[in-house]
């Protein structure tokens, strides 16, 4: 069913792009590359199923990706992850260690860019898969359970660069139409190791990511990236959850020469 939806919101995201637009436009915003940054995140969380208490945290996190262009659609892939420890807010009792990861592909195809060729815009499709698992320590001393959030997700996609300051000023975002959540109620046990997956859709989960930021070439090979990245999802259901993650990173783009731009 999923996969049956996401053709027809491709489909229609596709076939709203007029022709002339997809002819004058450039063929991607990025050439094929590898990529890897290093970044400061924070973290912030609510799990009902848990306790209803926010929960923060700021740690290191580090991001992979790559990106490759085929006749004239643009494929780009991205995985992060990292471990956190979580404090509540404004006091309480108990702390979390969280150890999450989040990946996404999106494929989009350029749909306008400036006579110039100095701005791209372009419009597509996203895939996601999210998963973390919550160490919970109580407060009083009760014990350690641990809890566990999947999501994978897929939904429309934009992405635009403008060049400028010698390098290019970029925006990307994804958000969430139609997704499979795994989110027990209760600590996970040996009685219960299968997830339980429930179909969620805009009205009862809510969210999306993007990233702005700056990249400028270093040399022939390399291009330095900066930027702020952002991803967060309301669900609403027996156990609401509420997260939100925000990173600035570093890094690095590793291109071919023959692509560099």
């Amino acid at each position: 069913m999923l996969t049956k939806y996401a053709a027809r919101l491709a489909l229609v995201v596709l076939a709203a792009v007029p022709a002339a637009a997809l002819a004058q436009s450039e063929p991607c915003a990025r050439p094929t590359s590898l990529a890897a940054s290093l970044g400061l995140n924070q973290s912030d969380r609510v799990d009902a199923a848990i306790n209803g208490t926010q929960y923060q945290g700021r740690s290191p996190r580090l991001t992979v990706g790559a990106a490759a262009n085929a006749r004239g659609v643009c494929v780009e892939a991205f995985a992060t992850g990292g471990a956190h420890y979580l404090r509540p807010v404004g006091g309480g009792f108990g702390n979390e260690r969280i150890l999450d990861g989040r990946a996404e592909l999106s494929v989009v195809r350029p749909v306008a860019s400036s006579s110039d060729a100095r701005a791209t815009l372009a419009l597509g499709l996203s895939a996601q898969v999210a998963a973390t698992n919550t160490r919970h320590a109580f407060g009083d001393g009760s014990g350690v359970t641990n809890y566990r959030l999947g999501i994978g997700s897929v939904g429309p996609a934009f992405d635009a660069f403008y060049r400028a300051l010698g390098g290019r000023l970029f925006a990307a975002a994804s958000i969430p139409v139609v997704s499979l959540v795994d989110h027990p109620y209760v600590a996970v046990s040996s009685l219960d190791p299968m997830p339980g997956l429930r179909v969620a859709t805009w009205s009862s989960l809510r969210g999306g990511s993007g990233q702005l930021g700056y990249e400028r070439p270093l040399s022939r090979f390399v291009t330095g990236t900066l930027a702020y990245q952002v991803n967060g999802i309301r669900y609403d259901d027996t156990r609401p959850v509420r997260t939100l993650s925000q990173m600035l990173t570093f890094g690095f783009r590793l291109t071919r020469p023959t692509e560099g731009r």
